[in-house]
């Protein structure tokens, strides 16, 4: 089967510096943050590559996401450097509130609503096995 390794990280739970980066004052360094280190490790792996982002969706760190959501993949750091995804690499949104996110966010990617009625192993059992079929 096809490997698929993930990486979940909780935005709200840090600083935006924390999870995006930024520079260093003293040195003037840029130090990425939790979600460009995995971006990075993703953008270098052969492996199939989920970046789950569990949690309330905020415009302020989401926004910078744009450019990966797009077509073309390539993550905007904010110093200016650009980083290209794969096709192995896929950013999952796990929220349960869209209130604060743009149109140009949610235009720019699909979205599955799931209750807490609905038993979600089926449907993602068959997504799973989907994409497996398409990378063949």
């Amino acid at each position: 089967g096809t490997t698929v390794k993930i990486e979940v990280l909780s935005p709200k739970a840090m600083a935006k510096e924390d999870l995006l980066g930024g520079l260093d004052r003293d040195t003037r360094e840029w130090k990425d943050g939790v979600l460009i280190s995995a971006a990075r490790n993703a953008a270098t792996s052969d492996s199939k590559y989920w970046i789950v982002c569990d949690g309330d969706i905020d415009p302020e760190w989401v926004e910078g996401l744009n450019s990966v959501l797009d077509d073309n993949k390539i993550l905007t750091l904010p110093n200016g450097e650009r980083i290209t995804l794969g096709d192995n690499v896929n950013f999952i949104f796990e929220t349960h509130d869209l209130s604060y996110v743009s149109p140009a966010t949610i235009s720019r990617v699909g979205m599955l609503h799931i209750n807490e009625e609905m038993d979600a192993k089926p449907i993602l059992s068959t997504w799973i096995k989907k994409r497996s079929d398409e990378s063949r």
